[in-house]
């Protein structure tokens, strides 16, 4: 399974998505999102878990779809 998240997911009014094979992976890619579109230097204990909580596992198939621009 891959793993999906989107800042819609957490409330933000962000049309990003990204997919990862991993958790990590997936992480890093918020991480770098969130510095480049929301100001955010480092990601905080609280917001870590809200991103962790809202990722989802999802077919292959699915994760083949194009992923928002930053």
């Amino acid at each position: 399974m891959t793993k999906q998240f989107a800042c819609k997911d957490i409330g933000l009014q962000c049309g990003f998505e990204a997919t990862a094979e991993s958790e990590d992976e997936l992480m890093a890619k918020v991480a770098e999102h969130a510095k480049a579109a929301h100001n955010m230097q480092q990601i905080d204990e609280a917001t870590a878990a809200k991103v962790k909580a809202a990722i989802k596992d999802v077919p292959a198939a699915e994760s083949a779809a194009p992923q928002a621009p930053q």
